[in-house]
């Protein structure tokens, strides 16, 4: 008895250690153990591959992002807010009143995840606004917001276009965690500017993410992992897993929304999709690219992408 009592302590024990390593791995930017090791781990089709016909054109779209990044009228913007200082960077035409406003994933920047589709929605005759996230690019910060905090940071960015620019028509769109994150702001108090939502590969949940790599991934159980990351979340967080929660914002959400998903991802998985569909209460629609790993659905099928893109836009996403 005594030695099952010590080998339960010695399991908490474990599992507190594991978990409070796991929170700031993933919540930290200055922790560097997802750089070296959990990237390659949790999203292992962006390493130890033969190079295909989809390196190339994802080279070639990211040379073009790039080179519209580096070369476009654009205009570097910073806003101040209770935490620090956040950057974008905003394209625009001389002429148009449509916007949509471009969100990066996890340890990205905008110009990393962005840039390419910001080309596409400028082509379009959109103005374009690509925020750095808090603690990621050359915005403030070193706590990582999985999307939660950062739907506030949204509603700021959107509160200070429709400021500057108050007949303006808005697209949310963004990719991975930053579909997470506008899923997340759908949930606000958004102003009728914002016309509809457009989030590629986004998690259900931080929760439900988190459940899904440490088990398939990470091959670790779930319980009581997870359940004690959850716990530690709240205790130094303020704010647990299960809260941080796309779908129960999505449940307040009447905008019309596109859901996609390439189903070989392995970051997200697909599956997250229809929890999402399930819960808005506005108009859907969903895109499911064949054979696409995570973030990658543009790279394989990148006009049929575009073109469900922005013929949603031009159905459901209009003023009166």
């Amino acid at each position: 008895m005594k030695w099952l009592l010590l080998i339960l302590i010695l399991l908490v024990i474990i599992c507190v250690v594991l978990s409070n390593f796991l929170l700031n791995a993933t919540f930290k930017k200055d922790n560097k153990w997802y750089d070296k090791l959990g990237h390659k781990m949790m999203n292992p089709d962006n390493f130890n591959k033969t190079k295909s016909q989809y390196d190339i054109i994802e080279e070639n779209q990211k040379n073009l992002g790039y080179e519209f990044w580096d070369a476009g009228d654009y205009e570097d913007v910073y806003l101040k807010t209770d935490r620090g200082t956040l950057y974008a960077r905003k394209f625009m035409h001389s002429d148009s009143d449509k916007w949509a406003i471009l969100v990066h994933g996890y340890r990205k920047t905008g110009k990393e995840d962005m840039s390419f589709y910001a080309l596409k929605f400028y082509s379009q005759g959109f103005n374009v606004l690509v925020p750095d996230l808090y603690a990621h690019g050359k915005s403030d910060g070193n706590d990582i917001g999985m999307g939660w905090n950062d739907r506030l940071d949204i509603c700021l960015w959107i509160d200070e276009l429709v400021k500057q620019h108050n007949y303006s028509e808005i697209i949310l769109f963004g990719g991975s965690m930053g579909a997470s994150t506008i899923m997340m702001a759908s949930g606000e108090k958004l102003p009728t500017q914002v016309k509809g939502i457009i989030a590629d590969c986004g998690y259900s949940s931080v929760y439900d993410e988190f459940s899904y790599l440490v088990k398939s991934l990470m091959k670790l159980p779930n319980f009581p992992l997870v359940t004690t990351l959850n716990q530690l979340a709240k205790m130094k967080l303020g704010t647990s897993l299960k809260e941080m929660s796309a779908v129960s914002q999505l449940q307040k959400n009447t905008l019309p929304t596109l859901f996609i998903h390439g189903n070989a991802d392995k970051f997200v998985p697909h599956s997250m999709i229809y929890k999402n569909m399930e819960a808005t209460k506005g108009v859907k629609e969903s895109l499911i690219i064949e054979n696409a790993p995570h973030l990658s659905s543009a790279i394989y099928e990148e006009e049929h992408y575009f073109e469900t893109v922005f013929s949603f836009i031009d159905r459901y996403c209009k003023s009166n």
